[in-house]
């Protein structure tokens, strides 16, 4: 956690005890948000997409989509830039998850907001038959500290680390709350890095 602000290693902290994650979408949302619950539904942190930007991009995809057709519509929304923030339960923010352009091909650098220092960067790549693979990789040196295994889009994958250890496993929906999900981790990770990465897998999925 050396390096972090004091908002994210508490949530580092929060989240580290907590083996079993629930992650729900906000339906009514005119941003894209998911809350990360603890087994009892209580939120521990916010991971999401403002509204202004969520709107932009859905603009962008209805304009080109007229003219070019859905697929390349929905390649122009996915190719903008755009942050993610990621906050406490208080609102308080800890750090924020920047995209550069990039439709099939992208990456997501993680950054503390207090030190303004990347911890770490997402790259995703997309296939043309709309499947998603994705690795978690650390800045300098570029070795990587987690990837996906499985079907992302249908919510069947893994998270294993560079040794191929299973470290974390999401579940399907849970069927008795609404756009709920579960993601179940191994101790020892880095809880809310892994919590982060499925949420931005799961919005980049929808698009």
């Amino acid at each position: 956690m050396a390096g972090l602000n004091p908002v994210a290693q508490n949530l580092v902290q929060s989240l580290a005890q907590r083996p079993n994650l629930l992650m729900k979408m906000r339906i009514l949302s005119l941003g894209k948000n998911y809350d990360v619950m603890d087994e009892q539904s209580n939120v521990l942190c916010t991971i999401g997409l403002d509204a202004g930007q969520n709107v932009t991009g859905s603009l962008v995809k209805g304009a080109v989509s007229s003219l070019a057709g859905d697929y390349v519509g929905r390649w122009a929304a996915r190719s903008m830039k755009y942050t993610y923030t990621v906050k406490d339960s208080a609102g308080q923010l800890a750090l924020t998850i920047n995209k550069g352009s990039g439709g099939n091909k992208a990456m997501f650098d993680l950054v503390d907001v207090g030190t303004q220092v990347s911890i770490g960067t997402i790259q995703m790549k997309r296939s043309l038959i709309g499947g998603l693979k994705a690795a978690w990789v650390a800045p300098g040196a570029g070795q990587t500290l987690m990837h996906t295994k499985g079907n992302i889009i249908r919510r069947k994958y893994k998270i294993v680390d560079a040794s191929g250890r299973e470290i974390g496993h999401v579940r399907h929906k849970i069927l008795a709350i609404r756009d709920v999900w579960q993601l179940q981790l191994e101790a020892g990770v880095n809880h809310l890095y892994a919590a982060v990465f499925a949420a931005i897998l799961d919005f980049e999925k929808k698009m």
